[in-house]
């Protein structure tokens, strides 16, 4: 079911000012895309193109929940658009959109951001990496993104950052 976020949003042409990579809750897997070269860094992976000069090399985590479904995909880029790093938090449909998502590092406030696109395979937000932001993430063991359900209810995903410095600073080789 969530292997069709990644086309779904490229077909839609919904690709923000953020569009980091091919963005699914699943793994990719044999020729779904172009040959990319996959680093792991505890957490998180790095995804290289293979034969690729644009130094795009996007690093997703995929959050499951307690049932061993995905519901969460978060990727850190570099995209072009921007002079510095973004995050893209993707979720599946059956969010309240109004209250947006939080993301909160340890014991940090938490940053607020609006979701910026709804497709049939899921929701979006996106947020540029701050510098202080970024030092949070690189420094931290877990961070916690809040959604709210269709009932109301907060829910609240633990993301590790195990890895996240490491992955980082290879994504910022490129």
């Amino acid at each position: 079911m969530f292997n069709r976020l990644a086309s779904g949003l490229r077909a839609a042409g919904v690709l923000s000012l953020l569009a980091l990579s091919p963005l699914t809750f699943a793994q990719s897997t044999g020729n779904a895309g172009p040959a990319v070269n996959t680093e792991t860094f505890q957490s998180w992976e790095v995804n290289c193109p293979v034969n690729s000069s644009d130094g795009s090399c996007p690093m997703p985590q995929l959050v499951n929940g307690a049932d061993g479904e995905p519901v969460l995909r978060v990727v850190v880029g570099n995209p072009a658009q921007l002079d510095g790093s973004a995050m893209t938090f993707l979720v599946p449909l059956g969010v309240r959109l109004a209250p947006g998502l939080q993301l909160k590092v340890d014991t940090n406030e938490p940053v607020g951001m609006p979701y910026q696109v709804c497709v049939p395979q899921g929701c979006r937000a996106d947020i540029p990496l701050q510098p202080q932001l970024l030092n949070q993430l690189k420094a931290g063991s877990t961070a916690t993104v809040s959604i709210v359900n269709p009932r109301g209810q907060r829910q609240d995903l633990n993301v590790s950052l195990m890895g996240f410095s490491a992955a980082k600073d290879r994504v910022d080789q490129n």
